[in-house]
């Protein structure tokens, strides 16, 4: 058995899930989201991320960590918000030893739900169904995150 910790970076929330189990069965151990009111200063906001993922690691002792590869988008605001996070997450990761894997938003649909170009819901429902939960009462940055725990779980990466 492998415990994963699952961490999908944003700007006003980030999505986390941590997994136990095996390339071919996963159980949920816990899930939520790291979220932050607007307006939050940018020095508060960095050390937030950092305090919240050392917690969880502290917490759940990961024997390995996943996050989303930043994937380019349009608005150059968003894009540096996720990227200092994920900074902070990663320094964060680095400073508990710990490796991690990075996946691309494809690579994740594509190992959860069979298909690269899987839409939302599709990604969901298979995060509901390997984890036996019912996933429309998570926020979508969880489901993302334990996509991405689920992922790193079933590929030896």
């Amino acid at each position: 058995m492998t415990r994963v910790l699952g961490i999908d970076p944003g700007t006003h929330r980030i999505g986390w899930g941590v997994v136990d189990g095996t390339p071919s069965r996963c159980n949920l151990v816990a899930c939520g989201c790291i979220e932050f009111p607007a307006g939050t200063q940018k020095s508060q906001y960095l050390l937030k991320i950092q305090s919240e993922i050392e917690g969880l690691i502290l917490k759940y002792s990961p024997e390995k960590v996943g996050i989303e590869a930043l994937f380019v988008q349009k608005n150059l605001k968003t894009v540096t918000s996720v990227a200092e996070a994920r900074g902070v997450i990663l320094y964060t990761f680095a400073k508990h030893d710990l490796s991690w894997t990075e996946l691309s938003p494809n690579t994740i649909k594509s190992v959860v739900a069979g298909a690269g170009n899987a839409v939302k819901q599709d990604v969901q429902r298979m995060v509901g169904l390997l984890l036996h939960i019912d996933t429309k009462k998570l926020l979508d940055d969880t489901t993302d995150a334990l996509a991405i725990a689920l992922a790193v779980q079933a590929t030896k990466l």
